[in-house]
């Protein structure tokens, strides 16, 4: 494996892992002693995953949700212009392709990954098709202690760890299928054909950033 690669299997595994851990919700389980979070569909995974990955288009739902409500104009104004001016539409970008139901990548490799080292427990049923259903993954108290650990003595890892608050605090209570709905509803995901990457909106987050503030970013 090249070094690129083991770069890119790193950071997959890391996102993946955070996003299990700050969205999933506590549980006390007699049947997963080990397990101390719980977070269901492989659906919410990819969705935010695609936020995390796109920082333009986190910024353009964050907007959106400015426009609807004042109170929280002046807090999302701070985050986008941070955004912006950290450059990371360019260097945090991380493109995902359009699949059958909007952004996807596969990780199914990221997934026996984290379970083999014992870091996550998972769940599924098979539907009457023979499809895969109802995706739980459980966070084990052993991968809990790790990220807790870890986020104090790398610095690299917090601005991921930072991220998922963020996205937790405004999106944190959306299921998949509403973050897919909402993702949707911009032109650009909207249209990118299949198997294609989803394309920047930058200038159009500029744009809207403009109209909403009077001020570039």
């Amino acid at each position: 494996m090249d070094l690129d690669a083991s770069v890119r299997n790193y950071k997959d595994r890391l996102r993946i892992l955070l996003i299990l851990y700050f969205f999933g919700e506590p549980i006390a389980d007699a049947d997963r002693p080990n397990a101390v979070r719980i977070f269901r569909t492989e659906t919410r995974i990819q969705k935010i995953d695609f936020l995390i990955r796109n920082p333009d288009y986190l910024a353009y739902e964050l907007l959106l949700i400015a426009k609807t409500d004042p109170a929280l104009r002046p807090a999302i104004q701070s985050i986008v212009l941070e955004i912006f001016n950290n450059q990371e539409p360019m260097f945090r970008r991380m493109e995902m392709e359009r699949f059958f139901f909007g952004a996807y990548e596969d990780i199914d490799d990221v997934i026996s990954f984290l379970k083999s080292i014992g870091f996550i427990e998972f769940s599924s049923k098979k539907s009457s098709d023979f499809k895969t259903i109802g995706k739980q993954y459980f966070i084990t108290r052993m991968a809990e202690q790790k990220i807790l650990n870890q986020l104090q003595q790398l610095p690299k890892l917090q601005w991921y760890a930072d991220r998922c608050r963020l996205i937790h605090q405004y999106f944190g209570d959306l299921s998949g299928t509403q973050l897919k709905v909402a993702q949707y509803q911009i032109d650009e995901y909207r249209n990118t054909s299949y198997n294609k990457f989803i394309g920047t909106i930058e200038e159009m987050t500029r744009t809207e950033f403009l109209n909403l503030y009077a001020a570039e970013l």
